[in-house]
């Protein structure tokens, strides 16, 4: 009986579930869930505070108007809250983080803003599986990689070997953000590998698209310090935690 009825249930959610572009006046729409945390966790305050701090300068100080003027950039890319783009040069202009890491690069916005944001000597790596000049409607070019202040590595961080090849790397980041696959596989290795690296300050890491379906039971089963901010961010859900 209890199989029948959640076979029920899960037909009956499916058939409620939004369709991509399904919300009349919405460009954007995808399934998602509302669930309860039930776990009665202690505030995470280093969060709270680093994302007051971030949240403020990105009011006051944040601008991309340089990097919109690109010739493949979104109309939406400015956005703000409802992208997380203006977030993330918030949190890049506040935390000063000399090595960043990305996962995820496609068309390059995102490291763009990071990029523009570095303190003096910084760095942002960004991984993927696919060179950034052969994405169609890529926002980067050539130029952007002259200083060495951006980089690109064609690696799978979740394959073990790979990672450790990366390892030295990846014990000097400050800040992470991740907008990678969202086929949960991909993410809990990435978690996995991550967590036995010892770091003498934890980093903060910003994810992407928390409120994706795909992504829920991953960001419900964190175990990390964590903190939803998408009332912040990017309206698929963006999530701040603090790698402990």
């Amino acid at each position: 009986m209890t199989s029948m009825l959640r076979r029920i249930a899960r037909k009956v959610v499916a058939d409620e579930l939004p369709k991509q572009g399904g919300f009349p006046g919405a460009s954007n729409s995808f399934p998602t869930w509302i669930t309860a945390f039930d776990e009665n966790r202690p505030a995470p305050r280093r969060l709270i505070e680093v994302a007051m701090d971030a949240i403020k300068v990105t009011l006051n100080d944040i601008s991309l108007d340089d990097l919109a003027g690109r010739p493949n950039s979104p109309d939406y890319f400015t956005i703000w809250p409802g992208e997380h783009y203006k977030l993330l040069g918030g949190l890049v202009k506040s935390l000063q983080p000399r090595v960043i890491i990305e996962i995820g690069t496609d068309t390059g916005l995102s490291a763009l803003v990071m990029r523009k944001y570095l303190p003096a000597g910084g760095k942002v790596v960004t991984f993927d599986l696919r060179p950034w000049n052969t994405v169609e409607e890529t926002d980067l070019v050539d130029e952007d990689f002259i200083d060495g202040r951006l980089e690109q590595r064609l690696v799978d961080l979740a394959d073990p070997l790979r990672f450790e090849q990366n390892r030295s790397l990846l014990e000097k980041a400050e800040f992470f953000f991740v907008d990678g696959p969202k086929n949960i596989e991909y993410e809990t290795a990435l978690m996995k590998h991550l967590s036995s690296i010892k770091y003498a300050k934890p980093p903060i890491m910003l994810w992407d698209d928390t409120r994706l379906a795909a992504m829920v039971k991953f960001w419900r089963d964190l175990k990390q310090p964590k903190l939803d901010l998408t009332s912040f961010g990017h309206w698929s859900g963006t999530g701040l935690v603090e790698l402990v």
